[in-house]
Parts: C-alpha cells; structure tokens; sequence
C-alpha cells in the first residue's frame, strides 16, 4: 500500500471534480434537452420525421449500454485519465460529423459512435461519476452533486447557445460549434490532470491527514474485512451487489424514469410551440430547467451527507410531480413555462443526488464503475426506447394531455419506490465476521462502563 502523505493544503480531489464538471458542461449537445431544439430543424432538411430522429437518441443511448459493463472495469483498473481523453475526441468528432450529413444511416451511425463515450447519457457516464466518487467519501454528496451540475449548467447554455447558433447560421454549423467546445472541454483536462484515486498518488480521500502510529496500529488490529473509512459501506464484488434486491428496485425505479422523461424533454417544446408561445420564451424556459437542476443538486448534495438518501430521492420526486402540473393540467398561460421548468428543476436536481450517489454509498468504492456498468445495459437500452414510443403515439394522435397524464403516473409510482431502496446488508462473506467484530466492540465498551463505575 503507498504511504499517505501529509495533507496538503488543497486536496487534488477538487481537481478531479473540476475535470468532471467541465467535461460534463461541454457534451451536453447530444442530450434529448438540447437535441429538442435541433429535432425539427433537421427532419425539414433531411425531409424525415422528428419521430425517425428520436432513434438517432435511441441508438445513442443502446451503444452507451452496452459498452458500459466494459467501460466500467476499465475505469475501476486503470482509472478515467487516458479513457476520457480518448472519449474527448471521439465526442467532438461525432458532433462535428453531425454538421454533414445528409443520410439517415449515417446519423444514426455517428449516434452510435458517440455513444460509447458515456457522456450525457443518464446514468452511464462513468467517466464523470465514478472519478469524483473514488476520491471523496465524507464528502461524496457535494462532490459529486459539483461535477453532476456541469453537466446541467451546461444543458441550460448549450439550449440557449443552439437557439441562437440554429437561427443565425443554421444547425449545420451550430453541430459543428458544439464539437470543437467538447473536444476541448474534455480531452486537455482529462490527459493533464485526471488520476484514478487518491491512494495511487500518496493521498487519502477527502485530503484526510496521514494515520497516526498508533492508528495504524489499532487498525491493524482488526479484521481486515471490517476496516471501514468514514462513511464508508462494506466493498460488494460485482456478483455480490447483483445480488441484492435494492439493485435491481434501483434499476427498475430509474429505467421507467428514463423510459418516460426521454420523450417528456424532447416533445414538450413542440407542444409550447403548437400553444403559441414564443421561441424565445420556450429556450429561457428550457435553460432554466437545468440551471435549477445544478443549484439544487448541489445543494441536496450537501443534505445527503446527513440524512439517508433515499429520503432526498423521494422528495425530489415529489417536486417533478408538481412541476408537471402545468402541462397535465393544460396550462394555457406563458409563464406556465417558467413556472414548470423551475418547479420541475427542483425535482430532478433533488432525484439525480440519489440517483447517482446510491452505488458508492451502498456498494462502496472499490467495485462501483462495474457495477454500474453492469446495470447500465437494462437502463439505457430499455429507457432509450421511450423517446421513440412517445413519437409513435403523438403521431398516432395521442393528445398531449393524455401524453403528460401517462407520465405523470410512471414518475410518480418510480418516485414512491425509492423510499423502499435501503441499504444493503453485508455481503455474506463479511456478515459472520461484522457481526463478532460488532460484538467484540460492545464487550469492550460494557468493560469499560464496568471499570468507570467501580472507580467511581
């Protein structure tokens, strides 16, 4: 094991978080929140239907899934460093392509490529979650919630950057743009400073002092596999943590989130415009959505260090109910846009605290970029399905209130499960020894009881 070093007066992990968050802010282009302003646009000059598009979405998100499980291992090995580098360039050479084509197929195809990069598809970027994750415990929450809101930040100034970009020189260009930013937010940072964990450079998480002699010692002293950091859950293996029932409620929960937010994001603006309101009025309104997003997930992030998580979940899903009041209700009135987007921000901000805090807080470090990967697959192949479905029944004649009513009902039953997502009990090959760990500790602390009262 390498010697901790003394702390230093800025712990790196900032670092690392500063790296995640810019890569975050600058690949926010291809998500369904930004693609929406590009979705019409680009059926008239390729002269397709948004619907045939939404695959492009699909097909993104499908190639995400099923490089993850790889990407995971990848990462918890040999860290994000070189891996997000070359994802860097990946990312900004796919938009730029996007600004040529002419063929379905070959969009479809640059979706796919850029899908295994991971960024900004929901829940399997693990270039960006797990870094922050490895080096923070304590503070994991407000680490993690800091880099998650590059990617939100960046959602609401990518939205209004396309509005603009779109109507003075065209979608063509504006893809183009959006490329160049990605490849240099990303592949710089990550080459130059990205490094896999705190211990791999002499460090301890959360820029915690070096142990004492007598720490050491009284560590030593304990059972290897009950030696936990501050905070810190047992280390599930991949197998083990597929094993628990909270995973697969987890996946369950966040799939039919997915499954129903994909279309909710990419149709709503079309059902503004069809009310009348302004282009202008629908992109403030979408970039307030996200920046809501980040402010709140920040802050719920510094919560979550104190309250268990999955009550923070829960209240977040509380709030995307009320904020879709407006629409299910048929709000009619223009500032229903400003109203719905803020209210909306508050919820999701709050729900992705959980959402990508729960694998590292239950399943601890060590193993958390595979486990992800693992359930990744199941999410995002199946979620990615949504953004199509939505299309077929609008076109299919769907009225949007029944459109929103049957979302309204998918969040609000995924948002209730998460109150039933606790953490795990230890794996089993730990629980014996836990428990006479446990024990051990009690006697001690009654024999010390015994001997306070006796000199008394």
């Amino acid at each position: 094991m390498t010697a901790a070093a003394p702390r230093p007066r800025v712990f790196y992990g900032w670092v690392i978080v500063a790296c995640a968050w810019l890569a975050n802010f600058t690949t926010t282009s291809a998500n369904p929140l930004v693609f929406s302003f590009f979705l019409f646009p680009m059926a008239e000059t390729l002269g397709v239907r948004p619907s045939d598009l939404v695959w492009g979405i699909t097909i993104r998100s499908v190639a995400g899934g099923l490089f993850a499980p790889y990407f995971g291992r990848i990462i918890d090995r040999h860290g994000s460093r070189w891996p997000g580098a070359i994802s860097g360039v990946i990312m900004g050479a796919t938009l730029i392509g996007f600004s040529s084509i002419t063929n379905l197929w070959v969009l479809y195809a640059l979706f796919f490529v850029s899908g295994l990069t991971g960024f900004s598809i929901f829940g399997g970027n693990v270039l960006t979650i797990v870094p922050p994750a490895n080096w923070f415990v304590a503070k994991r929450g407000r680490a993690i919630s800091i880099s998650a809101s590059g990617q939100l930040v960046g959602s609401a100034a990518s939205a209004i950057a396309a509005a603009f970009f779109i109507e003075q020189f065209g979608w063509q260009t504006a893809w183009a743009i959006f490329g160049v930013i990605a490849f240099l937010g990303v592949t710089p940072a990550y080459a130059l400073f990205m490094r896999r964990r705190p211990e791999d450079i002499g460090l301890l998480p959360d820029g915690a002092a070096a142990p004492t002699a007598a720490e050491v010692a009284a560590e030593a002293a304990k059972p290897a596999a009950v030696v936990q950091r501050a905070n810190e859950r047992y280390e599930f293996t991949v197998s083990e943590a597929l094993r628990t029932p909270v995973l697969w409620l987890h996946v369950a929960a966040f799939t039919t989130m997915l499954t129903v937010i994909s279309p909710f994001l990419l149709f709503r603006n079309h059902y503004w415009q069809e009310l009348g309101f302004s282009p202008q009025l629908i992109a403030i309104g979408i970039a307030l959505d996200p920046f809501t997003v980040a402010m709140m997930s920040i802050g719920m992030g510094v919560v979550a260090e104190r309250v268990p998580i999955r009550y923070v979940g829960a209240f977040g899903g509380v709030w995307r109910l009320l904020g879709m009041l407006p629409l299910t209700l048929g709000a009619t009135w223009p500032s229903s846009v400003l109203v719905h987007n803020f209210v909306w921000g508050i919820g999701s901000g709050t729900t992705s605290v959980f959402q990508t805090l729960m694998i590292p807080d239950y399943f601890g470090r060590g193993h958390q970029g595979a486990i992800r990967g693992a359930v990744t697959p199941v999410m995002v192949i199946v979620g990615s399905l949504g953004g199509p479905l939505g299309g077929y029944l609008l076109d299919a004649g769907m009225s949007y209130r029944m459109f929103f009513w049957g979302i309204f009902a998918a969040v609000a039953l995924a948002s209730a499960s998460i109150l039933l997502q606790t953490p795990p009990s230890p794996p089993p090959r730990l629980q014996a020894e836990a428990d006479a760990h446990a024990a051990r500790r009690e006697d001690a602390e009654s024999a010390g009881a015994n001997a306070r009262d006796r000199e008394g």
